[in-house]
């Protein structure tokens, strides 16, 4: 079971103990005749918040653990969930403080309240729900397999995969010569449109690779050079180092 499964499955509970909250604070604070218990329903209230909390921090981790081990760049939605995130954690703040520090905006609160249990759908949406969207509710496993491929570089079974992506300049430039030499009358490596093959851009940002739909790590695509899935020529003579300074250069695009 892969950690991305796990988060998701964590994201739909907090969406849950959000729904619950805005219950709890409606019925509290919006009813005039109460149907349940005032207290039971603030215990409930707390207890839920602080589960909440405790979640948000534990997904938290893992997620700034997989950018900065594996160094990874944000896409827009990756972005604009971290934003979700910030504005939840900022305002869960600032309601905690309204009610236990600065009593005089406690009014503020029974706004806040329903506010960030909005954001935290977003949030929950953009991460949780983008994830069982692409894997058709945990029917497909490819986009736990690509992230597993980037994130750590190794194989289902934990031993080394392959070495990193190269990153340093000199292995880029070779790599950008032998792309222009051998690959650039088939393919663009500024566009997605077809020239004989696939354009290539972004071509490591993405799910899968084009044609053979594997999951998009450089090992496929050291793969789809030396052994190539459909009509594209094989590439077998090319050493491991060109290889892997093609891949430097196309993990650049």
């Amino acid at each position: 079971m892969s950690m991305y499964f796990i988060k998701s499955i964590l994201s739909l509970v907090m969406a849950l103990l959000a729904i619950i909250n805005i219950f709890t604070i409606f019925e509290v604070f919006g009813r005039g005749e109460k149907r349940f218990d005032v207290n039971k329903l603030k215990k409930i209230h707390r207890i839920n918040g602080l589960v909440f909390i405790s979640i948000y921090f534990f997904i938290t981790y893992f997620c700034l653990r997989s950018i900065i081990t594996g160094q990874l760049e944000l896409s827009p939605r990756s972005s604009l969930h971290a934003v979700f995130a910030l504005a939840v954690i900022l305002l869960l703040a600032l309601k905690i403080s309204f009610i236990e520090v600065y009593r005089q905006f406690y009014g503020k609160v029974l706004t806040i309240g329903p506010v960030i249990a909005l954001i935290a759908f977003g949030m929950i949406g953009t991460s949780g729900g983008y994830y069982f969207l692409v894997t058709k509710f945990h029917t497909d496993t490819t986009f736990d397999e690509i992230r597993e491929y980037k994130d750590k570089g190794v194989t289902k079974g934990g031993e080394a995969e392959s070495a990193k992506v190269k990153t340093d300049p000199e292995s880029i430039r070779r790599g950008k010569t032998l792309f222009d030499t051998k690959c650039s009358f088939c393919h663009d490596s500024h566009s997605n449109n077809v020239v004989v093959g696939p354009g290539l851009k972004g071509i490591l940002k993405n799910q899968k690779l084009p044609i053979s739909k594997r999951p998009a790590t450089p090992e496929n695509i050291r793969q789809q050079l030396k052994q190539p899935f459909s009509k594209m020529p094989s590439f077998d003579k090319l050493t491991d180092e060109e290889v892997a300074d093609i891949i430097a250069f196309l993990d650049t695009l």
